[in-house]
């Protein structure tokens, strides 16, 4: 994983977005490497085999949302951002979270990620502990 991320992972902080550098971390130390049941990391490829995505779903840790998965480390590159890779993304994650879990959670800060996932049918939550959006699946478990 770590000679896939490097670029994504030098652009990200170039953004001044830290979370692949956490990813990347805490994949090498095992602290998280999405391999709890109902979890997974994703990752998008272009040409030459070259990653201009990666997007990990983990069992929610906040406990006021009980049986929900949260999307974490979703980053597309910047210059394959509004190409629908980021939708893509979600289109692999959701139908894999409905086998797990009752809902999606997510946590941003800013506005283009809060616009994106808004169109892509996440509600806004409020008043909850690093939570901002939630998404409701269809339950199919």
């Amino acid at each position: 994983m770590e000679h896939d991320i490097k670029e994504l992972l030098i652009e990200s902080q170039e953004e001044g977005f830290f979370f692949l550098t956490k990813l990347v971390a805490e994949y090498k130390n095992g602290q998280n490497v999405f391999n709890k049941t109902g979890e997974r990391l994703w990752g998008v490829y272009g040409e030459q085999n070259k990653l201009i995505g990666v997007a990990g779903l983990n069992q929610n840790p906040y406990s006021q949302y009980v049986n929900a998965g949260r999307v974490r480390r979703f980053y597309v590159s910047t210059q394959f951002r509004r190409k629908g890779i980021g939708k893509r993304l979600l289109k692999e994650i959701i139908p894999y979270a409905e086998n797990y879990y009752d809902s999606l959670v997510f946590y941003t800060d800013t506005e283009k990620a809060k616009l994106f996932y808004k169109r892509n049918g996440f509600k806004r939550v409020y008043n909850q502990h690093r939570i901002t959006h939630e998404y409701k699946l269809k339950n199919v478990h």
